[in-house]
């Protein structure tokens, strides 16, 4: 708009300084950045409500563990050894496990994500004690049960950085060759 572009500065208000101009659009920036993280809250929290209830449909079906620890059939009608069924309900009792646990991390991945976006309009600093250690024991938990070999993000950075670093044996180079794979 022309009045924008004025020279006397915002909206031809001669007497405000850039420095307010600034301050709007640091504010707008902080308000699109909390948006923004709200957007990826809500996601988790629908994410989820999805993972707890895919444990609360095996947990109240028929393929609960504890109803299929009760209505089993006595070890001795099967005869000995039958390690198809041990696996089939160690293989359940797995998935069960890994549910909840996801479910748990999940828990806490959003109640952080809850904490950065309040953070976010008031500054680390505007943040009760409480709520910064919460967020700090959040973050602890996270780092002690990260697995390095489950993070699909890790895989695809190796992987990036071998092509771009190929070794001795990338094939035509003879192993002198710089830059990626041809």
């Amino acid at each position: 708009m022309a009045e924008e572009n004025a020279p006397g500065g915002l909206a031809g208000l001669g007497g405000l300084n850039s420095g307010l101009a600034d301050a709007i659009r640091r504010q707008a920036a902080s308000q699109q950045a909390a948006a923004d993280l709200k957007i990826e809250h809500d996601t988790l929290s629908e994410y989820q409500k999805m993972v707890d209830d895919l444990l609360d449909d095996l947990t109240g079906s028929a393929a609960d563990h504890k109803k299929l620890a009760t209505n089993t059939l006595p070890a001795a009608k099967l005869g000995s050894g039958f390690p198809e069924a041990d696996a089939l309900f160690k293989s359940y009792t797995t998935v069960v496990s890994e549910l909840e646990k996801l479910s748990k991390g999940l828990a806490g991945l959003i109640e952080a994500m809850g904490i950065a976006i309040l953070m976010a309009g008031k500054g680390y600093s505007g943040v009760d004690e409480d709520t910064q250690r919460r967020m700090a024991a959040i973050a602890k938990k996270a780092k002690e049960e990260y697995v390095p070999e489950r993070d699909p993000y890790v895989e695809e950075q190796r992987k990036l950085a071998a092509s771009k670093h190929p070794g001795p044996e990338t094939p035509g180079t003879g192993g002198n060759a710089k830059g990626g794979n041809y």
